[in-house]
Formats: structure tokens, C-alpha cells, sequence
């Protein structure tokens, strides 16, 4: 696993980065929120055959600095994210999207959806945003300095298996521009694009497992049957985080789509 800087051109700033693997078929990992590019570490130390594993953080998160005039924007991700594919000579990589980051793969697939061959969203936000109570906002502005509670809220999206390296997410997590701890839920919570999926027309993989407390299977369902070619996977005894929870599993599914949509 190597790791190298972003080169991301424009106000956003540049974008570090993870990578792994080699191919021409290439694949980008999108964390969720509260979250980096260490997310992806288990698909990253072993990673598909033949496909190269690029795993940034996005704008205002981890290593990745924000711009002077930065706000939380699910819009303005992918744009950050689509200026850092072209710095980085990813011309058609399978969008692979985390919960949060699973919005922000559809955001940028449907902004060019011939330049994406396929998206693998794993526990992913539903298509209608998801609400956030206005009781909890202050709760997630206390975690940018609460290192014990924000390991426990990670730590309860993790049910079946906590990593050695959990420490290390909540610190990475809390790296996060100031205005990520709320921010990224507000525009969650007025984010909608269920009329637009439709115009996707390449495959679609969503899983997702039946212990998930953010995520429910029947929504993980919803979000694959509105893509015309979406299919989903049933991961049983899984909570929130597929990657983490089940690596091999997870790591497999990838490279079966992007044999599908990209060859060998």
C-alpha cells in the first residue's frame, strides 16, 4: 500500500490519498462521514487482482485540506472529486461509495454517467437524504474534542467486528474541517436525487447487512431497485460497515462487478 498526494487543481485544494494494486481497471474508494481514506485499509492491503485501488480523502476531511471558502456540499465532493480523477489519469473507474460517500458516488455518477461503467454502494444514504434529529447536532459538534464518545458512536457502526485500529479512525475522524461535524448531516437531510437515478444506466451493486442501525436492509433494497440496472446483496450479519466487518467478502463482490462492467 503506498500513499501518495493529491493533485487535485482549483479552490478545493489538493486531495490525499490512499493507493493499492495495479491494472488498467481502476476503482475509487469513497468514505463515509466521520471518516477518511484509512476507512478502506483492509480492500487496500489486498486488493483485487488487476485493479488499481485509489481510496482520497474527500475535501475538509483527513489529510485532505479545505479551501478559504469552504462549506459542507455533497454537490461540490464530486466536483472536487471529478477535478481529482483528471489530475490523476482515472478516466473510467467503478465508483465504490460508503454510506455518506455512497451519496456522493451518485452525486458524481450522475453528473457523467458515461464516464462511470459501474457503482458498488455499500450501506449507502438513502436516495431521499436522510434527516437528522435537531437534538443530535450538538452531539456531533462535540465530538470534534471528544475522542471517547466519537469512538463509541464509530465503534456501534462496527457490530460484528471492531478493528485493532479503531483509535486510529476516531483521530483521522476528528481531522475533520469544523464545519464537517454538522454540516455534512444538514445536507444529508436536504439532499434528494430519487427522481434522477433513473438516467444511471450502467450496473448498480448495493449491500448491506441486516445489523445495520443506520441502514436498513429494506432501504439498502429501495436504493438498488431505483437504478434501472440495480442489483443487491444481502450481507446477513453485517452492521454498517461492510469493508471493516467483512473484507473478503466485500473485496470479492467488487472485483465480480468490475469484471461485469469493465472486462478483464
Amino acid at each position: 500500500m503506498t500513499k501518495t498526494p493529491g493533485n487535485t487543481p482549483g479552490k478545493g485544494g489538493a486531495l490525499a490519498y490512499l493507493e493499492a494494486g495495479a491494472g488498467d481497471r481502476a476503482a475509487v474508494l469513497i468514505h463515509g462521514n466521520f471518516a477518511g481514506k484509512s476507512w478502506w485499509r483492509e480492500l487496500l492491503a489486498d486488493p483485487p487482482t488487476g485493479i488499481r485501488l485509489t481510496a482520497p480523502d474527500l475535501s475538509g476531511f483527513g489529510e485532505s485540506r479545505a479551501g478559504p471558502d469552504f462549506a459542507p456540499s455533497i454537490p461540490r465532493y464530486a466536483r472536487s472529486l471529478a477535478g481529482f480523477l483528471d489530475a490523476s489519469d482515472i478516466e473510467r473507474p467503478v465508483l465504490v461509495g460508503h454510506s455518506f460517500g455512497g451519496a456522493v458516488a451518485v452525486q458524481l455518477a450522475l453528473s457523467d454517467p458515461e464516464r462511470f461503467p459501474a457503482m458498488f454502494l455499500l450501506s449507502p444514504a438513502p436516495l431521499t437524504g436522510l434527516h437528522t434529529p435537531r437534538y443530535v447536532y450538538p452531539r456531533l459538534k462535540s465530538y470534534r474534542h471528544d475522542h471517547r464518545g466519537l469512538r463509541r458512536a464509530l465503534r456501534r457502526t462496527m457490530i460484528t467486528r471492531v478493528p485493532p485500529y479503531l483509535d486510529d479512525l476516531v483521530y483521522e475522524a476528528q481531522m475533520m474541517h469544523p464545519a464537517n461535524f454538522t454540516g455534512n448531516a444538514r445536507e444529508l437531510s436536504a439532499w434528494d436525487v430519487s427522481t434522477k437515478v433513473r438516467y444511471f444506466e450502467n450496473p448498480v451493486l448495493v449491500i448491506s447487512g441486516n445489523r445495520d442501525t443506520l441502514v436498513s436492509s429494506s432501504s439498502a433494497r429501495a436504493i438498488a431497485h431505483a437504478f434501472p440496472r440495480g442489483k443487491y446483496f444481502d450481507l446477513g450479519s453485517v452492521g454498517h460497515s461492510p469493508h471493516i466487518e467483512a473484507p473478503h467478502l466485500t473485496r470479492s463482490l467488487l472485483s465480480q462487478l468490475v469484471e461485469v462492467a469493465l472486462g478483464g
